[in-house]
């Protein structure tokens, strides 16, 4: 029984992923959206996405080195202060993890019947 449980405790939380980072930037009512969007439960795989005009680029991807898309993103973001554009991170939504059926706990004997 407590191997069941440790086995669904690991399957429910190995799927919560992380929270995207989104940083909004604004200059003379346009905007510009830099993310951190991250592919799977850990800090990588993650890319860049940089949002203008209503296109979505890629800027940069990584595959293997956390921190790396972190680090290009706040760079980026210092750029575009420097271009003058006032930029704010916002809270990003988490992504959640499919719906799970609770677990049906197992009958006990008096709820079998068979006191």
């Amino acid at each position: 029984m407590r191997i069941l449980i440790g086995i669904l405790f690991t399957i429910c939380f190995s799927q919560i992923a992380l929270a995207d980072t989104t940083y909004v930037c604004t200059q003379d009512g346009m905007e510009r959206k830099i993310e951190v969007a991250y592919l799977g439960t850990d800090k990588v795989p993650c890319e860049v996405r940089y949002t203008k005009n209503g296109d979505t680029q890629i800027l940069w991807t990584a595959q293997a080195e956390e921190g790396y898309c972190e680090a290009k993103a706040a760079e980026f973001v210092e750029k575009q202060r420097g271009w003058g554009w006032e930029c704010v991170e916002s809270a990003a939504v988490m992504s959640e993890p499919p719906e799970m059926a609770e677990p049906t706990p197992p009958l006990v004997p008096e709820e079998q019947g068979l006191e």
